[in-house]
């Protein structure tokens, strides 16, 4: 075994939270190491956000071209489907960005140390923290099957350890992923073959998404929900309305049920669903589905196997890594998102809600210019964290995207409509660049508080809404007003009107609607 190597700063993971904090401690002149067991970029950049879009974008392209009559085009025949280059392109676009990461951890000198790094102290007094990293199989297209983690390579000391493991799909207690029948999110996007009946358990963001590039590829697509409603934590307007347009197309959405049971059949997988209400199921009223394929899209949970010993005394709470963060607040003044042990820390995905890689991103960097402010190697305390101003984005088609507080969840905190806020809404149908795209599904909605017109939040549903989404984020984290927006020229024409004419229209003077 090599002697040991001590670092100011070791990052446990390689994906959005641990590249990202890794890189910037090093800008701020600390000796780092980012120890990673699977590939650079995490499930984020390998099986998860970018090779996604990928299948997205071909799922786009497939769906105009079935409407080529619209666009004046002439295609002979059905549009066919090249399935293995479908799925090769997506793992052509993540092999690119894992090869970026490399370069840009190279780049700002961090050590890229491939294995399993086992936290085994904390600091203790002048002691450093000590991390064994260890020889590691990890089950590439199993999505939570565990890592085997073998003998000890080497050990390295840090005086802050960051860590940034991520997260791991959850499947359910009578329905274990098998990398067959029983799908997560990786398999989702590496399978060998398109199935004809699909069953997405689960109508969140990644369940909306798979369901919206299976269906447009031809897959008869059944999505189940427990709640009443697609995309729930979205506001209900908004969910509605991607509910009518994919009913339309004829995709089946059961909401308001739960699974009760999957078995596995010779050629594919019977669901067992029922009725959910007031916390039930009516099993009087269960139906199967048979599908080739089911696909489990209930969540996820902190990624902490192999990660150290449980007589270390690691904090939890339930299957995150506790911190000094809360999840559900709003704000992160002073919070460095320390561990209960001494110079550890966590950040992202591992640590809990919202299990975004934007944030995680955000609170690495925000853990490791916390740890310079405080090393006097940064001359200002670095600004906090909103946590409510979080863009959520899903990808299907049409898109949803949405920052701040939704309807549902001011009537919730006894807020009036007309008295408390006010809501402008302008429809796609309106808009002249979503027209000229025919791009016309969907509408952008503000709440605006009263009296003072600040925004309480935005939601929108249609053509590019994940990135109309940014404007929305910066003039809520500016504490901007809907009279602000409206005096902001828009250019014209764009999709951004929408912003504009929304604004007007929660002050009662929209005019194209």
């Amino acid at each position: 075994m090599a002697d040991k190597k001590h670092y100011d700063v070791v990052v446990i993971g390689g994906g959005p939270a641990g590249y990202v904090g890794a890189i910037r401690a090093a800008q701020l002149g600390f000796k780092v190491a980012c120890v990673e067991r699977a590939k650079l970029g995490g499930v984020c950049l390998n099986w998860g956000c970018i090779p996604s879009k990928s299948l997205l974008a071909n799922a786009e392209l497939t769906e105009k071209l079935k409407d080529d009559s619209y666009w004046g085009l002439k295609i002979k025949g059905d549009v066919g489907l090249d399935w293995d280059k479908i799925i090769g392109r997506s793992r052509d676009v993540a092999g690119k960005l894992n090869g970026g990461v490399a370069f840009l951890l190279k780049k700002n000198k961090v050590d890229h140390i491939v294995g399993n790094a086992k936290l085994t102290s904390g600091r203790k007094g002048k002691s450093p923290c000590t991390v064994e990293v260890q020889e590691c199989e990890v089950h590439e297209e199993l999505t939570s099957a565990p890592a085997k983690p073998g003998k000890t390579t080497q050990t390295i000391t840090a005086d802050h350890v960051v860590v940034a493991t991520g997260s791991v799909a959850r499947d359910l207690p009578f329905a274990k992923f098998d990398g067959d029948r029983i799908w997560g999110a990786r398999e989702a996007m590496y399978n060998k073959e398109k199935p004809e009946k699909l069953v997405i358990v689960g109508a969140g963001a990644i369940g909306m998404e798979f369901a919206y590039f299976y269906h447009t590829m031809g897959t008869e697509v059944t999505v189940v929900e427990m709640l009443d409603r697609i995309l729930p934590v979205e506001d209900s307007e908004i969910s509605q309305g991607l509910a009518r347009h994919y009913k339309k197309l004829g995709m089946k959405l059961k909401t308001s049920h739960t699974t009760l049971a999957v078995d596995k059949t010779d050629k594919g997988v019977k669901v067992t669903i029922a009725p959910f209400k007031n916390g039930k199921a009516d099993e009087g009223k269960k139906e199967t589905i048979d599908a080739d394929r089911v696909l489990l899209a209930i969540g996820v949970a902190g990624r902490t196997d192999g990660l150290c010993d449980e007589k270390l005394g690691l904090e939890m709470a339930g299957a995150h890594v506790k911190t000094d963060y809360r999840p559900g607040e709003t704000r992160s003044e002073a919070l460095d998102y320390k561990t209960n042990l001494d110079g550890v820390y966590a950040v992202g995905d591992v640590i809990g809600a919202p299990w975004l890689a934007h944030v995680a991103s955000e609170e690495a960097i925000v853990c490791v210019e916390r740890i310079a402010w405080r090393a006097g190697k940064l001359d200002h305390e670095p600004i906090a964290i909103d946590y409510s101003v979080v863009p959520g984005c899903t990808y299907c088609h049409p898109q949803v995207a949405s920052v701040g507080f939704t309807e549902d969840k001011l009537k919730e905190q006894g807020l009036k409509k007309g008295k408390d806020y006010d809501v402008g809404t302008f429809p796609f149908t309106a808009l002249g660049k979503a027209i000229a795209a025919h791009q016309t599904v969907g509408m952008t909605k503000i709440i605006r508080g009263l009296p003072r017109g600040e925004i309480l939040g935005a939601h929108i549903l249609g053509y590019q809404a994940t990135e109309l989404i940014a404007e929305m984020s910066l003039a809520r984290r500016l504490e901007a007003t809907t009279e602000e927006l409206i005096v902001t020229m828009h250019a014209h024409p764009t999709m951004h009107e929408s912003i504009h004419e929304a604004a007007m229209a929660s002050e009662g003077r929209v005019i194209h609607s």
